[in-house]
């Protein structure tokens, strides 16, 4: 009888631990998941404002070495991200905003159009293949940005020049940028991907006012 209610018992246990277990492990995974979603929710949202400040201090002028503004921008975002796996990167703009007098938020002011990963004229260079861009900015291949040398290329939709800093206040705008992620789940028990967008405006520097 005794040996009957071990076994009774026993088998009981066993199956607890088999409706428990998942359970159990779904929640450790889960957890884990969670982790890693919000490190890397942060570093996206830190590299697009860091970008975005470079952009706004830039302006029209190139930097001191003589590069663009986008290929500055462009290696800071690089050294921000410098944690996530650049394959993860799927799309970066970099557009002109109508700024927070519009009443939108950083996100509805991207162009629907460069969102969807074309470059338009006056408005934004889209960068549908940033480790291209990475890799040019690790070379230091600042031509890859320079539209005399490759007038083509996707710093050279949204010229510098179009990006005023003066010479009223009333004249100086607003810049941004927006990158999206496509960031592979660790454990694969929420799906394949998860798609991260982070978008930040910002003033351009005051350049030199005339009044």
């Amino acid at each position: 009888m005794r040996r009957n209610k071990r076994r009774r018992s026993q088998g009981v246990a066993l199956v607890e631990t088999a409706l428990i277990a998942p359970v159990f492990f779904a929640l450790i995974f889960g957890v884990l998941e969670m982790g890693y979603l919000l490190r890397d929710y942060q570093i996206v949202s830190s590299a697009a404002n860091e970008t975005t400040r470079v952009l706004a201090l830039l302006g029209p002028v190139s930097g001191e070495d003589g590069s663009s503004p986008d290929y500055q921008a462009i290696r800071a975002l690089r050294d921000a991200t410098g944690s996530l796996d650049p394959d993860w990167i799927e799309r970066v703009v970099i557009f002109e905003a109508p700024g927070p007098s519009s009443g939108l938020s950083a996100d509805d002011q991207v162009p629907a159009t460069c969102k969807a990963g074309t470059s338009v004229a006056g408005v934004c260079n889209v960068y549908n293949d940033p480790y291209d861009a990475f890799l040019a900015v690790e070379a230091g291949a600042a031509d890859y940005f320079d539209c005399d040398e490759t007038p083509t290329g996707p710093a050279c939709a949204l010229l510098p020049e179009d990006r005023e800093n003066g010479p009223t206040v009333d004249d100086i705008e607003h810049l941004g940028v927006w990158i999206r992620v496509q960031r592979p789940y660790i454990t694969g028990l929420f799906g394949s991907t998860l798609t991260l967008d982070q978008a930040s405006v910002a003033r351009i520097e005051v350049g030199e006012l005339t009044g």
